[in-house]
């Protein structure tokens, strides 16, 4: 289990790993979000109507100012619709309360739902406890299309929150998050968004974030970004500009040109980002042209105790690339200084984690697990890479003889429900990934993806990958059962 923080971005940059980590697992909300005063929702009437502090939705966030908190907890009504329009928020931090992810939905059919319009880009939209659902933002030919449910020019932090069906549609401009739009950073514990699309046609047609975009930064703990879409840009789950951070999440079946499930890259300054996948699976995402899974530039990668595999992407070729992976791909495009007096290579750090299953589709079925794209003739394609104990199935990378067993299969079960909040896939009895990993990562957590109670180190030593098989476990394999195989 993790408590991310609310509203204070804890950077990865100039601290230890584990240091850092530690202050992204534990930090509460901090005093900041408490509210002067609580607006009681009683109604789930859209129009701005009520009196005192009591009222429906629109009243509430038309008469409450900064650091106020709106509580609709004891609703006993299932749906607001909005159909004049999205509610708009003017305060620089406000907190919305619900009864529930699955008591309380607020859709529109015509517009966003959620649009906080906030001057301050450290102000953030607290959102908890409900669902937003069917936003459909499609502005004017030559406009920017940004969030189609829920649009923040500051952060964004969501906790128990449920994103789905949104969409985000431009023509001949670009588009920006299909489900939210979160200008300078987003946070996300126990939520789920899924089912967003973020498209565009036309001149300009790029941009993407199908669940997500943001220029900021992304944390991401024990949620699930899955069957979203950019299908004319980059990041069918999530494009983010900064820092990355991914704990005990699964992101699957997103679909994008680039970066099917992450696309984490800034070009102008990366080098000084970071990009962190803990106990987490980046599964079964497509990218109609590169790389399925994930694509960062960040200066400093982090990947512990995950899973990447079946990925799908279209090709590997273009753009002066050297080598696309469709799992997972690090581009050394922007990740270092080109100031001859001061030179910043890479640090990428791989522990016990398997990349494996990933292929392009085109020409045939190939099967290409990790890579480093280079850009440009003159870019340097170096990236000194420490770890141990991972596994990839195929890959033609090189510089990784100490880091990564090549051509061993993990042998992996489809990506399903076995505990916790977000789906993995288990190790099939048998597998070579089992008691074969380390112990680095229970340092940063003592749990495998699914948090309490599944341990991490459950036998002999660490399992490689996200899932760690419990020794109270019972399996039973029939006679007839095949180990799963790899491409």
């Amino acid at each position: 289990m993790i408590d991310l923080p609310s509203s204070t971005h804890v950077s990865l940059r100039r601290a230890p790993l584990a240091g850092c980590l530690a202050a992204i697992l534990c930090l509460a909300t901090p005093a900041a979000a408490v509210a002067a005063t609580s607006w009681t929702v009683n109604t789930c009437d859209e129009t701005n109507a009520g009196s005192g502090t009591t009222g429906s939705l629109r009243y509430a966030a038309a008469n409450a100012i900064s650091g106020d908190t709106i509580d609709m907890s004891t609703l006993t009504c299932s749906t607001i619709s909005l159909t004049t329009g999205a509610v708009t928020f003017a305060q620089a931090n406000i907190t919305l309360n619900g009864p529930g992810k699955n008591a309380l939905t607020i859709e529109s059919s015509d517009d966003r739902v959620l649009y906080h319009v906030t001057s301050t880009p450290t102000g953030t939209l607290y959102v908890n406890d409900l669902t937003v659902a069917n936003g459909y933002l499609h502005p004017g030919l030559g406009t920017t299309a940004r969030g189609g449910c829920i649009f923040s020019y500051g952060k964004v932090s969501l906790s128990h929150v449920g994103v789905r069906a949104c969409r985000a549609v431009s023509v001949g401009a670009p588009v920006c998050g299909g489900g939210i739009y979160a200008k300078t950073g987003i946070f996300a514990k126990y939520s789920d968004v899924t089912g967003n699309t973020a498209s565009n046609s036309g001149a300009n047609a790029n941009g993407g974030g199908g669940g997500i975009f943001t220029y900021g930064y992304a944390v991401l703990g024990n949620s699930t970004l899955s069957g979203n879409s950019a299908p004319t840009g980059a990041g069918g789950g999530l494009r983010a500009f900064r820092d990355v951070q991914t704990i005990a999440s699964t992101i699957s079946g997103n679909t994008a040109q680039w970066g099917g499930g992450l696309y984490a890259q800034d070009n102008l300054s990366s080098a000084s980002d970071t990009f962190v996948l803990l106990n987490s699976t980046v599964s079964g995402n497509l990218a109609t042209l590169r790389v399925g899974g994930a694509q960062t530039n960040a200066g400093t990668i982090h990947v512990y105790n995950s899973t990447v595999a079946f990925n799908t992407a279209g090709s590997a070729t273009g753009y002066g690339s050297r080598h696309y992976a469709p799992g997972f791909t690090i581009s050394d495009q922007g990740a270092y200084y080109t100031d001859p007096s001061y030179f910043q290579l890479k640090v990428v750090k791989l522990q016990s984690s398997i990349f494996s299953n990933n292929a392009y589709a085109n020409p045939v079925a190939t099967p290409d697990d990790i890579g480093v794209a280079k850009f440009t003739s003159n870019s340097l394609n170096s990236t000194p890479t420490s770890g141990e104990d991972n596994l990839a199935f195929a890959t033609t990378i090189i510089g990784l003889p100490n880091t990564l067993t090549r051509g061993v299969c993990p042998q992996l079960e489809p990506l399903r429900n076995n505990g916790g909040v977000t789906q993995t896939h288990a190790l099939f009895v048998g597998s070579p990934a089992i008691d074969a990993g380390n112990i680095f990562a229970t340092g940063l957590s003592p749990f495998d993806q699914r948090s309490a109670p599944y341990a991490r180190v459950s036998g002999a030593a660490a399992d490689i990958g996200a899932y760690e098989v419990q020794q109270g476990d019972g399996i039973f394999v029939n006679g007839f059962d095949a180990p799963p195989s790899c491409i």
